[in-house]
């Protein structure tokens, strides 16, 4: 009789080996931050809807709308993208750039591109491990089209966040940072490559839209390593030399909403089933606590973004008097994206919840405002999401906190009845786009300079002010600046802390 221990074990050392192998083809390169020191989704994203949830019938919706795009040109391109990793990217941006990028012939593109990515991907693996949500083609009895798809990979693995999506999303914003002038052509690819996810029946529109967000973040704290700081500078190079340019050439403006994003519903058809079902859902939470404060976030002013996030840091409280860099960086991102925010509303007019079911504006409404303007995009959803990614380069340890507070921001309008969704969602997109653009910005880079180091010198005072409380309590001892108990009185030159003081001893 067969040692059914062993076939077992045999089995997983294969299944094991099969994973890591996908994955070495998806990407040769290490992310550029581990799986610790990624933002976690699980602190700062919702668990993925359920059959029970009526959020569900939007993602039925769209997995409608997905279907019926496949017998298309671009349900061809759907099944063509379902390629994961490096392979698929570099045809796909080979086009878009107008170079052939490989591993041999571009290294430092390819570098770049390759890390992003694999940075993009393990941002969803937190959610994906602790959620197993079906897939929309094993929920609706239906069939894979995507011709790279595999039943035996995808039956087990969950559905929420989408890892392609993760994986193209994160590559995307990249190379858009590092060609600022094909930005939105950069960009646009990126999104429609998690958005054929949909057309396959391999993910529902939520899997996608949580994906974007994880990568999003990712991104940001990539922007806190050396490394990507380093790869970003030769892969630009390689590009302009390649192709001839100079710095003038490459200059842009902001991101265009148009050219990245599908227009939203604007009238009652299919596509506006979730909103409509997000609208009903959440306004059951307006008298409740979440209620109460979903109306205070009606607030866009400076101090108000800025104590939103006052009390992320467990050592260090934001203020405009305690940290002023980093409140002057707060205040000057909240203006650049209001200010964006407010020509991408020119784009497309969109009538916002409350006025088109006839309910009273919310307390504190400026008619002009609501009547007037667009709710696509949400301009609290570009601000709350853009000032969190941002502030995730200044204050890392701190970015779970951080990215919750500005998720719960935009989704505050959800609930009031100010915007839909999926006008909360765009935004959020938007926002990510613009940082792109801002990391090309010399004034953008010398508020981001001061902000970091301005939290790096509080967060060495607090840590100081901890240990002069502690050597109080511990008259005898001396500690060096860094907290470590001295075993006699010190004879090096240098800063102690002894009997509750700071001490110089020597020159």
């Amino acid at each position: 009789m067969p040692d059914l221990k062993k076939i077992f074990l045999h089995s997983l050392v294969l299944v094991l080996w099969f994973v890591g192998a996908v994955a070495a083809l998806a990407s040769d390169y290490e992310p550029y931050v581990s799986r610790t020191e990624i933002p976690d989704a699980l602190v700062y994203l919702p668990a993925p809807p359920d059959s029970s949830q009526v959020a569900t019938n939007g993602d039925f919706a769209r997995w409608l709308w997905g279907r019926a795009q496949r017998n298309t040109p671009r349900g061809e391109q759907a099944s063509w993208e379902t390629k994961y990793g490096m392979v698929r990217m570099c045809t796909i941006y080979s086009d878009v750039l107008g170079i052939d990028i490989t591993e041999d012939d571009t290294p430092a593109i390819y570098r770049l591109m390759a890390r992003a990515g694999a940075t993009g991907a393990i941002s969803v693996s937190a959610m994906k491990h602790a959620y197993y949500r079906r897939r929309p083609y094993l929920v609706m009895n239906d069939s894979l089209w995507g011709q790279y798809d595999s039943y035996s990979e995808l039956n087990t693995n969950s559905s929420y966040p989408s890892s392609h999506t993760s994986f193209g999303w994160g590559t995307a914003l990249a190379l858009a940072e590092m060609a600022p002038h094909m930005q939105d052509t950069i960009l646009r690819r990126g999104y429609e490559y998690g958005i054929s996810r949909v057309i396959v029946g391999a993910h529902w529109q939520s899997d996608v839209d949580a994906a974007m967000l994880c990568s999003s973040t990712a991104i940001s704290r990539a922007r806190c390593t050396d490394d990507y700081a380093s790869d970003m500078v030769a892969a630009r190079a390689e590009y302009m030399s390649l192709k001839g340019l100079t710095d003038d050439d490459i200059k842009a403006g902001f991101p265009e909403i148009v050219k990245i994003i599908d227009t939203p519903p604007l009238e009652y058809d299919n596509l506006l089933i979730g909103d409509i079902c997000k609208y009903w859902e959440t306004k059951a939470l307006r008298y409740t606590p979440r209620g109460v404060l979903a109306n205070e976030d009606i607030s866009t002013d400076d101090n108000y973004i800025i104590n939103m996030f006052a009390d992320c840091s467990p050592v260090v409280t934001i203020s405009p008097t305690e940290t002023p860099d980093i409140a002057a960086f707060i205040s000057i991102v909240k203006l650049v994206l209001s200010s964006h925010c407010t020509n991408l509303k020119k784009c497309v007019y969109r009538k916002r919840p409350f006025f088109r079911y006839n309910e009273t504006p919310p307390p504190g409404s400026e008619l002009w405002e609501l009547y007037s303007e667009s709710s696509y995009p949400s301009r609290h959803g570009m601000i709350g999401w853009g000032v969190a990614l941002a502030l995730t380069e200044v204050m890392p340890d701190c970015q779970d906190s951080i990215l919750k507070r500005g998720l719960e921001y935009g989704d505050s309008r959800v609930i009031i009845g100010r915007c839909y969704a999926s006008d909360v969602q765009a935004a959020r997109v938007m926002a990510a786009c613009d940082l792109g653009k801002l990391h090309n910005e010399n004034f953008f880079n010398i508020f981001l300079e001061k902000a970091r180091q301005e939290y790096a010198r509080k967060k060495e005072e607090a840590g100081i002010e901890t240990i002069i409380t502690q050597s109080a309590l511990n008259p005898d001892a001396w500690y060096s600046i860094s907290g470590i108990i001295l075993p006699d009185q010190p004879t090096t030159p240098g800063i102690y802390i002894h009997g509750g003081m700071k001490l110089m001893i020597g020159n």
